[in-house]
């Protein structure tokens, strides 16, 4: 059965550096195989004033594990190789800017070594919803494991589960 390595970022802003980032590897029928949730202080992240402030409102206050965004990434990078191993292929929701833009950072700290790391492909979530007839925007109703909302392993999980029903009205399609 295929697996994904499913995640979900929370960021200072669309375009603002990293504070939490988790998910873990899910096979297609959205069973979890593993999973993972990290933090860092809000405060030694990149962003402006006007998204700190959405986010100290609307983001549940996560356990801080890292000292800053840097080992975040790399806390991050490493369960993706994890992943890449055992044969994941990763996938986000609405990617960009936030869960494309962790990536791109991750690279770009240690281009020699994760030029050809990164994801290939990167699957994108929402196109799955849109190509099984759902709503690639919609608000789906969360199980109780997907709560509370931007809690970035509620979130992933929500994402996981969204694309094993993409993924399981895909395979009933005839083309």
């Amino acid at each position: 059965m295929k697996s994904y390595f499913v995640f979900d970022v929370e960021s200072v802003g669309l375009h603002g550096e990293a504070f939490a980032v988790a998910g873990g590897v899910y096979l297609e029928n959205g069973a979890a195989q593993w999973e993972f949730k990290y933090a860092c202080p809000i405060d030694e992240c990149r962003g402006t004033d006007e998204d700190r402030a959405w986010v100290k409102a609307n983001v549940p206050a996560l356990q801080e594990c890292y000292r800053g965004p840097r080992q975040l990434r790399d806390a991050f990078w490493a369960m993706w190789m994890k992943a890449k191993n055992e044969g994941a292929t990763m996938a986000a929701d609405c990617l960009w800017p936030v869960e494309a833009g962790l990536v791109e950072a991750c690279v770009r700290d240690e281009p020699v070594t994760r030029n050809w790391d990164g994801p290939y492909p990167f699957m994108e979530i929402a196109s799955f919803l849109a190509a099984a007839g759902m709503d690639p925007l919609g608000k789906y109703e969360r199980t109780p494991s997907e709560l509370p909302v931007h809690d970035p392993l509620a979130d992933a999980r929500q994402s996981a589960r969204m694309l094993s029903i993409a993924l399981s009205k895909l395979s009933t399609c005839s083309l």
